[in-house]
C-alpha cells in the first residue's frame, strides 16, 4: 500500500506544533538505515521481547531477500542501535481517527524523539503501532520527501498483524520497497495482481510465517533501476542495462516517483518559484526545481514542458525567476542547467541575488561557458533567492533545472538524482 498526501487540518486531536523554519536542519543524510520503532499509545502495553525479536528476524530476512533479488550486489542496512520505543502522544482511539493510518503523526513523533527534521533524518522508520485489537494501521510505506534519493522513509504496521498475519515477510519486502521509493507494478503498465515483482499484489508471493513462498517475487528491471537511483540506501548498487534488462524488454524513459508526505510539525519538502518573464509553451517556472534534469542534447527536440521552464521573449535580454526555500539555506554553489535540444535558448550569464531585509543583495554575477555549469558563490544564507539569466540572440531562456549546494552537500535534491 502507498499513500497519497492528505492535509491534517480540521482534526479534533492534538498534533505537534510547527517547527521554527530558522532552526531546522536542512542538510540531507549521507546514508539511510532502516530502524524499527514501536509507538505505544496511551494506556497500551509496550512491545514484548518476543515481538521485538520477531520483527528483527523478519527485517534481517528482508535484508537478505533484497541482496538475493539484487544478485548479491547490494542491500539496505539496519540501524545498529536497539529499536526505538516511543510513548505515543495519543490514545489508540485518537490514532484511529488520523488519515493515512496515522503515518504522518508517527513520523512526527519519531523525528522529534531523535531530534531530526524530515530533511536530515537518516532513517526509514519501520513503525509498529502497539494495537492488540485489530490490524490498524493497514501496512503501508513511502519516502518522507518523495522521490528516490531525498532522505528517509516510513513503513507502518500493527502489532496485531505481526502476531496474526501469515504474510508478514512478503509485506515487509513490499512496503519497504515503497519506503525506498518504488511504485506499484501497475505504474509501469503491468497487472497489479499477477506481475512477478514484489511491488505487485500477487498472492503467489505471500510468505507463511518464516516459511518462504514457493514462488517468491522478484525485483523487475524498473525496480532495480529505481533502487539504483536511491544512493543513500543502496550505496553500492548500479543499474546495468546489459545485465538487468532482458533482450527485447521495453523500459520507460525514467522511473516514476512518489510525492512528499505532509508531516505535522515539519516544513514541507517543496521549493516555490515566481517569474515576471513569462511561462511559454505550457511550462512552469517551478519545473526547474526538484524535477528530473534531462540532458540538453538530442536527438531531436528535447524540450519537456513538464520538467523545464521556458521564458517568453525578453525586451532587455535578461529573464528573471525568484526561488523560495521552506527555510533559510546557506548556499555556496548553484548548478545551472539551461538550453534544450542542444541548440535552443541557452543562458550565457547569471546574476544570483539573496533576499536581504526588504530588498536583494547581489551575491555573484558569472558567465556560463557551458549549458551545464556550476556557479560558486561566497557562502550566503537566505530563504529567498533571485536568478537573472542573460539570454542569447533569441532573448529567451530555457532552464532544465537548478541544483543547490551547501559545501559539498546538495540540499533539497531533486526527486531523481541528476546525472552529471
Amino acid at each position: 500500500m502507498q499513500w497519497t498526501s492528505l492535509l491534517m487540518a480540521g482534526l479534533a486531536v492534538p498534533l505537534a506544533a510547527p517547527s521554527q523554519a530558522a532552526q531546522v536542519s536542512y542538510l540531507p543524510p549521507s546514508h539511510v538505515h532502516v530502524w524499527p520503532v514501536f509507538v505505544v499509545p496511551k494506556g497500551e502495553d509496550g512491545p514484548t521481547p518476543e515481538l521485538v525479536e520477531c520483527i528483527s528476524r523478519h527485517l534481517r530476512w528482508t535484508r537478505d531477500r533484497y541482496r538475493e533479488m539484487l544478485h548479491g550486489r547490494d542491500t539496505f542496512e539496519i540501524e545498529g542501535r536497539a529499536p526505538l520505543v516511543l510513548e505515543g502522544r495519543l490514545t489508540l482511539a485518537e490514532y484511529r481517527e488520523l488519515p493515512e493510518g496515522g503515518a504522518p503523526q508517527f513520523v512526527c513523533e519519531a523525528l522529534e524523539a531523535v531530534n531530526e527534521s524530515r530533511f536530515s533524518a537518516p532513517y526509514i522508520f519501520l513503525v509498529t503501532l502497539m494495537n492488540p485489537a485489530d490490524d490498524l494501521p493497514l501496512a503501508g510505506g513511502r519516502p518522507l520527501n518523495g522521490g528516490l534519493n531525498t532522505g528517509g522513509g516510513v513503513v507502518i504496521v500493527s502489532s496485531h498483524a505481526i502476531g496474526t498475519a501469515p504474510n508478514v515477510q512478503s509485506t515487509f519486502q513490499h512496503e519497504l520497497g515503497h519506503a525506498f521509493g518504488l511504485l506499484h507494478s501497475d505504474a509501469y503498465g503491468f497487472d497489479l495482481w499477477t506481475h512477478e515483482s514484489i511491488m505487485s499484489y500477487n498472492q503467489a508471493h505471500h510468505t507463511h510465517g518464516f516459511e518462504p513462498s514457493e514462488t517468491p517475487g522478484i525485483l523487475c528491471p524498473e525496480d532495480i533501476r529505481a533502487l539504483a537511483y536511491n544512493r543513500r540506501v543502496f550505496r553500492n548498487l548500479t543499474f546495468d542495462p546489459a545485465a538487468d534488462v532482458p533482450v527485447g524488454y521495453e523500459m520507460p524513459k525514467r522511473p516514476g516517483w512518489l510525492g512528499p508526505m505532509d508531516i505535522p510539525g515539519q516544513l514541507p519538502y517543496s521549493l516555490s518559484a515566481t517569474t515576471d518573464s513569462g511561462e511559454a509553451y505550457g511550462s512552469k517556472v517551478g519545473n526547474m526545481l526538484l524535477m528530473p534534469i534531462a540532458p540538453s542534447s538530442g536527438p531531436g527536440n528535447t524540450f519537456d514542458p513538464s520538467t523545464m521552464w521556458h521564458s517568453e521573449e525578453s525586451k532587455d535580454g535578461w529573464v528573471q525567476a525568484d526561488v523560495s526555500f521552506p527555510c533559510p539555506v546557506r548556499l555556496s554553489a548553484v548548478a545551472v542547467h539551461t538550453q534544450h535540444s542542444g541548440i535552443c535558448h541557452a543562458a550565457h550569464a547569471v546574476r544570483i541575488l539573496a533576499a536581504s531585509g526588504e530588498g536583494w543583495t547581489e551575491v555573484v554575477e558569472a558567465e556560463l561557458p557551458t549549458v551545464d555549469c556550476v556557479v560558486t558563490l561566497a557562502p550566503t544564507t537566505a530563504q529567498g533567492w533571485r536568478f537573472r539569466f542573460r539570454a542569447g540572440e533569441s532573448n529567451r531562456v530555457v532552464v532544465r533545472g537548478l541544483r543547490f549546494f551547501s559545501g559539498e552537500t546538495e540540499v533539497f535534491p531533486p526527486f531523481l538524482p541528476a546525472v552529471d
